[in-house]
């Protein structure tokens, strides 16, 4: 096998068990009751991770400069453990959280800076992690053609989501993930020169960013399929323009690959349109009733409770039919997040309470459960503005050095940005275990922008990172 010639035996070892932990963790993650063994593969991994970095020496000899993406990522920790210390809102509930929820993500950013490190110098472990991404994807995918197969005939999207374990932001966070670094391995194969001997590694990709696309489909979420045809629209764009810059004898090759990246673009949406709730047509229009908070009380409530709104009806639009249910809430407990984040602009310290606990302690009367469906609105609620600023450097860094190292793992970190920054602004990622993926994929990004040094690739050529 083509291991790396001065690895030792041990770090051999401890980068295998490494990505094997990944693996798990990206099977498991968003199952129900699984809390054991994510801390099984939680440990084994950090151990394993710890080991990778200290014996490659990835931090040594390493200017403050090359380093920031991982610094200003640090300062997450940093501040979420300062706010506990002096502006906590609920100091009893953040330690409780620090001691569980924040212990996990540190972890899981230990166990990203090592999964990087182990993909980089052992070409060998790259397939199994790239296909254990589509994992949720296809479990997904797999659950709907069976559920359809003992239905006798393909369910409805909106049957399927009640009818499966997977909520519709688990499918739609993971089929992000995987078409973000889908999309940035498509770009680092074609480009700047597609060379035919790449054909099944781009199948590959192709392959997998459909079933992640088809997942989000009959999962029937809004949010999820459009930030996922969004990244294939990107690819579209940059595909034809670095084409038509580069004017290199490939471009044939390329405007075909474009063409049939615009074929799942285009399916994905007519499939998406056709079965999805109602909402697409009128959204702007709902959107705007939806923000004025004054006209209607109905965002004080989920859904299910609205039976206690009296005295008014439910806001309609010009063409004189209801706003769409999840465009209401959505935009309406953004709306008020925001004016609470204004309100309260160090926030309140809770990662799974920040919408609800700010509300309760700005005495504004409600009975809700949730969070505002708004990830960076309720980061910014459970950390203010500080912990906004933070978190939005450090996507600035990893995308700009991703975009200009113009590696493959600095792409794969760049696009997984480009991927999580819309869909952060309607999906909750940042709450309970969603919380723990994204900063674990946030750490992946940014140690996956900083160069490797010291130690030999088991690359045999710049391309040939997926054959074992």
């Amino acid at each position: 096998m083509d291991y790396v010639s001065n690895q030792s035996r041990s770090l051999l070892y401890f980068s295998v068990v490494c990505v094997a932990s990944v693996m798990g963790l990206l099977t498991i993650w968003v199952l129900p009751n699984t809390i054991a063994l994510r801390h099984v593969f939680i440990g084994t991994g950090f151990i394993s991770a710890i080991v990778v970095i200290v014996k490659t020496r990835f931090f040594k000899g390493r200017g403050l400069a090359e380093l920031t993406p991982l610094i200003m990522f640090s300062l997450i920790f940093v501040w979420a453990l300062v706010h506990y210390l002096l502006f906590s809102l609920n100091p009893e509930l953040e330690l409780q959280e620090l001691k569980s929820i924040w212990l996990r993500a540190l972890a899981g950013s230990f166990i990203a800076i090592g999964l990087s490190i182990s993909l980089r110098i052992n070409t060998f472990l790259r397939p199994y992690f790239f296909i254990s991404l589509f994992v949720v994807s296809a479990i997904n995918l797999g659950a709907y053609l069976y559920l359809s197969y003992k239905s006798g005939a393909f369910i409805l999207p909106a049957d399927f989501v009640t009818a499966f374990v997977f909520k519709k932001i688990e499918a739609a966070f993971f089929g992000v993930i995987a078409i973000s670094i889908g999309c940035a391995n498509l770009i680092y194969l074609i480009l700047p020169r597609f060379e035919k001997k790449d054909t099944y590694l781009v199948l590959f990709w192709f392959f997998g960013i459909f079933i992640a696309v088809v997942s989000s489909v009959v999962a029937n979420t809004k949010n999820g399929v459009a930030v996922a045809l969004g990244l294939c629209l990107l690819l579209a764009f940059t595909l034809i323009v670095r084409a038509l810059i580069n004017k290199t004898q490939s471009n044939l090759s390329v405007f075909i690959i474009t063409f049939f990246v615009l074929l799942i673009l285009f399916f994905g949406w007519k499939a998406h349109s056709k079965f999805a709730s109602q909402g697409w047509g009128t959204l702007l229009e709902d959107a705007t009733i939806s923000s004025q908070l004054d006209r209607h009380n109905f965002w004080r409530y989920n859904g299910q409770h609205w039976y206690k709104v009296v005295g008014e009806t439910f806001p309609k639009n010009s063409l004189g039919i209801n706003v769409a249910g999840n465009t209401y809430e959505r935009v309406a407990w953004a709306t008020q997040g925001i004016n609470l984040i204004a309100e309260y602009p160090l926030g309140y310290g809770s990662i799974n309470r920040s919408f609800v606990g700010m509300l309760n302690h700005a005495n504004v009367r409600q009975e809700l459960e949730s969070q505002t469906h708004s990830g960076w609105i309720d980061f910014g609620l459970a950390y203010g503005l500080p912990g906004l600023v933070i978190l939005f450097t450090t996507f600035i860094f990893i995308a700009f050095k991703g975009i200009f190292s113009r590696s493959q793992f600095g792409s794969m970190g760049a696009w997984l940005i480009f991927g999580f920054v819309p869909f952060g602004l309607v999906a909750e990622i940042c709450y309970k275990h969603n919380f723990e993926i994204l900063i674990f994929f946030i750490a992946f990004s940014a140690a996956s922008v900083i160069g490797i040094r010291g130690i030999k690739s088991a690359n045999r050529n710049h391309k040939d990172y997926l054959a074992s």
